[in-house]
């Protein structure tokens, strides 16, 4: 695999002009998993990666099954029992959860979600999937190179043409735009994201809940946004508290003791043996989405393409499933002799995606609207119905249904997704 060079005489500088058929744009996880998937389909590539300051990320993610399918695949899933956690259950409650609930027999209120025993999903923690993909990636001929400053970058009938601040020149078919949500490759070709403002910041840290979780993941939701405890080893967890931005500031502030406290206030008696492990840290949470998905010679995946409430734990899963359709449609392209920037490309993956996008945001921003009432101006429901509303849906067969979904390769097909 070869990049070709070509250089081009301009006064009295030589500018290298690299020609590759795909530029991958990004430097987190997303695009790690999207070159790690090019390099499994054959497709050639050249990743360009911003300068930063060295960062460790040291939040968790949710896979569900048909993301751990396509990272085994793509053999990436190369986690012992200790670096990655079973979900077998999912508690949901707007009321303080009982001393027993992870035990199913005896919680009595709010929705439970299983599949009959079996894995729902897992916990990771980021930082050991990214370096798992960074040392498989670490094998592939494809071209990684820095870029400095903000790129330039106009689209033509002959294809892209990508320019950097030190005159560094790239000239490729198709952009594929990693760069997350703040995306600047998305920005700069003009493309509309709707923004979904939660006016929400995310409180995450890692607590001992000193007692055995049994593969439990419990959220519940309060007036300013769900807390959500995803199961870690045999007895952590991974909190994700989402809070309205005056009432972020304040949490985050407070001494070990008082965000304990706090902590154990919001979920009930059942945690008052917990511990804090891990430093606090804050995220700002801007749900948006996009739903163009690129133009001629750009394909948006993950974040750039849509930032979901990290309530459902499905952010990355839509980031994953992006990725495994992007790569169907580009080697599809490629057997049948079409040009990356072919029109045909986009409309494939706009298809494919539409469906999934819409309802998993649909689903995170209506429950975090009905449940979290400081989210609405005016108090739509009072709490007495919507948790009869919560008890009635646990009873209706639309929860299995959902548990499906959540368990991926339901409402997006992709040859990443079937058994290894």
């Amino acid at each position: 695999m070869q990049t070709n060079n070509i250089k081009i005489l301009h006064g009295l500088n030589i500018i290298m002009v690299h020609k590759t058929p795909i530029v991958v744009v990004g430097n987190g996880l997303t695009a790690e998993v999207m070159c790690s998937a090019l390099n499994y389909f054959g497709l050639e590539y050249t990743r360009l990666l911003s300068q930063r300051n060295d960062f460790v990320d040291t939040r968790t993610t949710t896979i569900n099954i048909a993301s751990q399918k396509m990272l085994s695949r793509l053999n990436l899933w190369s986690f012992s029992n200790k670096n990655s956690t079973e979900i077998r259950n999912i508690l949901v409650s707007q009321y303080k959860f009982s001393e027993n609930c992870f035990n199913r027999n005896s919680e009595t209120s709010g929705l439970h979600f299983s599949l009959d025993g079996e894995i729902m999903a897992w916990t990771i923690e980021n930082e050991n999937l990214f370096k798992n993909c960074q040392k498989h990636n670490s094998k592939s001929p494809s071209l990684i190179e820095n870029y400095y400053g903000n790129l330039n970058i106009e689209y033509t009938e002959n294809g892209v043409v990508i320019n950097d601040i030190r005159r560094k020149k790239w000239h490729t078919e198709l952009i594929i735009a990693c760069d997350g949500a703040n995306s600047a490759i998305r920005e700069s070709a003009g493309l509309r994201s709707t923004s979904m403002a939660a006016n929400q910041e995310a409180i995450v840290a890692r607590i001992n809940l000193n007692r055995l979780h049994h593969n439990f993941a419990v959220q519940r939701f309060l007036p300013d946004g769900p807390l959500a405890l995803m199961p870690i080893r045999t007895q952590e967890a991974a909190l994700v508290w989402s809070l309205s931005k005056t009432k972020s500031a304040n949490i985050f502030n407070l001494s070990e003791g008082e965000f304990k406290r706090k902590i154990i206030n919001a979920l009930g008696d059942s945690f008052k043996k917990m511990t804090l492990c891990s430093e606090k840290k804050i995220w700002g949470l801007k749900p948006s989405v996009t739903r163009s998905m690129g133009r001629p010679g750009l394909i948006l995946a993950g974040d750039s393409n849509h930032s979901i409430h990290p309530l459902a734990g499905m952010g990355f899963n839509l980031a994953l499933a992006d990725v495994a359709v992007i790569c169907d449609c580009l080697s599809s392209a490629k057997k049948n002799g079409l040009s990356f920037s072919h029109p045909s490309i986009l409309s494939e993956y706009r298809a494919r995606r539409r469906l999934e996008v819409e309802a998993i945001i649909a689903l995170t921003q209506g429950l975090n609207r009905l449940f979290s009432y400081n989210s609405f101006k005016f108090k739509t429901f009072p709490s007495s119905l919507t948790n009869i509303g919560l008890g009635i849906m646990d009873s209706l067969p639309i929860k299995k249904q959902l548990a499906k979904i959540a368990a991926g390769g339901v409402l997006t097909s992709a040859s990443l997704f079937s058994d290894v």
